[in-house]
């Protein structure tokens, strides 16, 4: 038996396609070229956020795979990369969790204070992630030694959510309503 798809269907299939693949090459470029020279600040943790908030976990938890494997591929695979992908799967669900039971959409301080509170617990889960490798002491040594890097994180979010927030927003918006 055949399932005929409606056009319009497929018609958006391909446009939210699109748009995912379009967003996971800007995330890449991103991640891999920086734009401020400083570890661990790039703008692809907000980008996600904020794609989660308007688009949804789908959308969301789609985009942060394709920015992960995309980058990998240039920036290499190894051990950290299932722990990578697995961490933004968390921020992602954090994120839509976090809009279903508070008035995180509507606030702009929540959005930056979880946008901040996402460079850490990103870099605990990739830590965590890692403990299947070397068990609790490689966690804790793992996470102890990236703490730095996690506030590098945390702050780069807070800057980059001012930049993204408004821009991104109203495009994502555009994009539903021309649904």
């Amino acid at each position: 038996m055949k399932v005929r798809v409606h056009p319009v269907s497929k018609h958006m299939q391909v446009k939210r396609m699109t748009l995912i693949a379009m967003l996971a090459a800007l995330g890449t470029v991103l991640r891999v070229f920086k734009i401020i020279p400083i570890p661990n600040v790039q703008p692809v943790t907000d980008l996600i956020m904020i794609a989660t908030l308007v688009l949804g976990v789908g959308f969301g938890i789609s985009l942060a795979m394709m920015i992960m494997i995309l980058s990998n591929l240039l920036l290499g695979f190894g051990i950290w990369t299932v722990p990578q992908i697995l961490a933004y799967v968390v921020c992602v669900l954090t994120v839509a969790g976090l809009a279903k039971v508070t008035p995180l959409k509507r606030h702009f301080t929540l959005q930056l204070i979880l946008a901040t509170f996402l460079g850490f617990e990103y870099g605990f889960f990739v830590s965590l992630g890692m403990s299947i490798y070397g068990g609790w002491a490689a966690f804790l040594a793992y996470w102890l030694s990236g703490l730095l890097f996690d506030l590098y994180h945390a702050l780069g979010n807070l800057g980059c959510y001012f930049i993204l927030y408004k821009p991104l927003t109203v495009a994502f918006k555009h994009y539903l309503q021309e649904g």
